[in-house]
């Protein structure tokens, strides 16, 4: 394997162990798509909502706080009502996400098989190569542990913290024109770390009887390895504004309540990296114990990914061209979210369940992501 790297330049120079799963990108031609492999990852793992499933109010009849009937199904959405004052809400969610594509192109089956890439210098300088296949695996299993805090009846704040376990398996398939060998190998590693932590705030601007706008702050602490894919290695700070509306009831046991998010996460480091964000959802509440739900989420990014080139190598016509064909641009990522929570336990202890369809396969794309929880309320 390390004969087959070091002729190619696409692997890690020989010896030593491996600190981060991005060095088994360590070299002149895979560095950037490592680079840029793990800016994306950061970015595209999902960070469940801070609304708790249900929200309590002060009854000044009872001199107690009462929980409203309805059950908040959205696990990526905000809604505008916050939790009520002094309740707590924590919950425990474990998403299973594998990434399977880049820039529309398949991970699981890379290749470069036009014009033949030459090899610049170092051994083998001037051989020329193809790559019939180059197999990127990468899955994280997120683990996400969030706690909501109602200040008052119009202001809560949050604490989320994610921890990853990411594994990396790299296996690629080389030929060489010059000598006419084909060779093949494998890398792979694991890592176990703390992601970004998410500090969030959401106050209660308006209350009407059609329903709420509130103000939310969210601020994206750079905690996370961004060489281990766990990550983005920016600070961030997000304004946001959320609405929903007052729950309708369509038939009997049945009712409807709809939410719209939108806001912008901005970089001050590198503006550029910044986001625009929203999401509209609607909630069907079942029997007050069940609440189904339903989102249309997006992003859309303020600039490339990577410069223009950035993924270009030297080719056998006297050329440069993107390696295995990637020229990400400018993303715009859309996924639709189903799921619901379930009361498991007098109100108070409840069930999540949800799951993230892609819509299209800009920039680093997972499949179907998968999320389990628990939460509990007091």
């Amino acid at each position: 394997m390390k004969l087959v790297l070091a002729v190619l330049g696409l692997a890690l120079a020989a010896g030593g162990a491996r600190a981060d799963l991005i060095d088994r990108f360590d070299t002149p031609l895979l560095r950037p798509f490592g680079q840029a492999l793990a800016r994306a990852v950061g970015r595209t793992l999902p960070v469940p909502a801070a609304s708790s499933g249900v929200r309590f109010t002060f009854n000044p009849e009872t001199s107690a706080f009462e929980r409203e009937t309805e059950i908040l199904g959205q696990l990526y959405l905000e809604r505008a009502q916050p939790i009520g004052k002094n309740v707590l809400n924590v919950n425990f969610t474990y998403q299973w996400v594998k990434f399977d594509s880049f820039d529309g192109k398949d991970l699981n089956d890379l290749r470069d098989v036009g014009v033949p890439i030459v090899q610049p210098r170092g051994a083998g300088a001037g051989d020329q190569f193809q790559i019939p296949r180059f197999d990127v695996g990468l899955v994280t299993n997120e683990m996400t542990t969030s706690a909501t805090y109602g200040i008052t009846d119009d202001l809560e704040v949050n604490l989320t913290i994610p921890v990853l376990y990411t594994t990396l398996d790299v296996d690629p398939l080389l030929h060489n024109l010059t000598t006419g060998q084909t060779q093949t190998g494998s890398e792979n590693g694991s890592a176990l770390g703390v992601g970004d932590i998410f500090l969030r705030a959401k106050y209660r601007l308006l209350r009407g009887s059609w329903g709420d706008v509130a103000a939310g702050l969210v601020f994206r602490l750079p905690s996370g390895n961004e060489n281990n894919f766990q990550g983005t290695g920016d600070f961030e700070l997000s304004p946001m504004l959320y609405a929903s509306t007052r729950s309708i009831e369509v038939a009997p046991g049945m009712r409807l309540q709809g939410y719209v998010n939108a806001g912008l996460d901005f970089v001050p480091a590198d503006s550029s990296l910044s986001e625009g964000r929203y999401g509209i959802g609607l909630d069907c509440m079942l029997a007050e114990r069940v609440t189904l739900s339903g989102a249309f989420l997006a992003r859309n990014s303020f600039g490339r990914l990577v410069p223009p080139g950035t993924f270009d190598v030297p080719r056998a016509n006297g050329t440069r061209t993107p390696l295995f064909g990637l020229n990400p641009g400018q993303e715009n990522y859309y996924d639709v979210s189903v799921g619901g929570r379930v009361d498991l336990w007098h109100d108070r202890v409840f069930g999540l369940f949800n799951v993230i369809v892609p819509v299209n396969r800009d920039g680093v794309r997972s499949n179907v992501i998968p999320l389990v929880g628990i939460e509990a309320t007091f």
